[in-house]
């Protein structure tokens, strides 16, 4: 995969991620351990629910090239898959996608 189209990935998962920043920021804590519905963060920006509670998505989020996932909702060469869990997976973004993560990750 090109630089270019790496980047182009991480950019646009990088929108969803910040929309799940959002759905985040508006929980109250005692809704640490609830299931949430966030959204797949997939370059195909399917925008597909994701449930997981809100204290794994912050464990996730602790590393700004990882972001959640739709199963099988990868991009080989571009990101490989950390975690796989029932119905959803954990991505880490590669190479120059990693870095444009990086730059774009609203924690930082």
């Amino acid at each position: 995969m090109d630089q270019e189209a790496e980047g182009r990935i991480a950019r646009n998962e990088s929108l969803f991620r910040e929309a799940n920043e959002a759905i985040g920021r508006g929980l109250w804590p005692e809704q640490d351990e609830s299931v949430i519905r966030f959204r797949c963060e997939c370059a195909k920006q399917c925008g597909l629910p994701v449930e997981l509670s809100h204290r794994e998505y912050e464990r996730i989020r602790q590393n700004g090239r990882r972001f959640i996932v739709v199963e099988s909702h990868d991009m080989p060469g571009a990101e490989e898959v950390v975690e796989r869990h029932d119905g959803w997976w954990v991505v880490q973004k590669t190479g120059l996608g990693g870095e444009v993560a990086d730059e774009l990750n609203p924690r930082d």
